[in-house]
């Protein structure tokens, strides 16, 4: 996943994938550039002893509350009560970004899905069966590779 993370110029992820997990959303464990972290946090609940909120790579907190910048991390009006996909898109385009990974959650991934608005999906399955949480996203596309890897099985999906 760090070597992704380093292929590709931002991440973006949910306000949940951040309160749920902590991530610091960089390649720690692999040699290159952090991406630029992208942040859906709508009422800005993410708290500021949360990993991403460390300035030491730059982020991006897109929200409907407006607040003043600081060191390494921007915050970006958005209106999340219209289709926030084309927004998201709008603003990578005036960043001059061209490639993110979308992590999660699953909401957030869904959301991009709905529109349309992706290239390639790198799909994680597991042995194990969960009975409760959060279902996976429900992508409809052709499989282009499927690789063992240990327990686990990567597929992935491209967007004709």
């Amino acid at each position: 996943v760090h070597k992704w993370r380093a292929e590709e110029q931002a991440i973006l992820v949910g306000t949940q994938a951040v309160l749920d997990d902590n991530p610091s959303l960089t390649t720690r464990d692999w040699q290159g550039k952090s991406p630029i972290r992208i942040v859906l946090d709508k009422g800005l609940k993410i708290p500021e002893g949360a990993s991403i909120m460390d300035g030491n790579t730059q982020t991006i907190i897109l929200t409907e509350r407006k607040t003043e910048n600081r060191k390494n991390i921007s915050y970006e009006y958005l209106n999340f009560s219209k289709g926030i996909s084309n927004q998201i898109c709008d603003l990578l385009y005036r960043y001059k970004i061209q490639s993110v990974i979308i992590e999660g959650g699953a909401k957030t991934i869904q959301t991009f899905i709905d529109a349309n608005l992706w290239d390639e999906a790198r799909v994680f399955t597991g042995i194990s069966i969960f009975n409760e949480g959060i279902k996976a996203p429900v992508l409809s596309a052709i499989i282009t590779s499927e690789e063992k890897i240990k327990d686990d099985t990567l597929r992935i999906y491209k967007n004709d």
